[in-house]
């Protein structure tokens, strides 16, 4: 699960038995089924989390921190 704003983002998620539910986005008790998009949107979020990674340890931060001063 990862936090979007007010929104949760619930990926794919596969059984033992290798049957796929569909992720999703969650707020406020409404649910978005991303029946087409979830992988996309999972790649995204590990592509940007990975950028701030990498931007924070070459400026010497915490990824949560406030960020780079320059």
């Amino acid at each position: 699960m990862t936090s979007l704003g007010k929104w949760l983002f619930v990926p794919d998620r596969r059984n033992i038995a290798g049957d796929v539910r569909v992720g999703y986005l969650s707020c406020n008790g409404e649910r978005v089924v991303l029946q087409h998009c979830s992988r996309l949107l999972a790649d995204f979020v590990r592509t940007i989390r990975q950028l701030e990674e990498d931007f924070a340890a070459r400026c010497g931060v915490d990824p949560a921190g406030a960020g780079c001063h320059v």
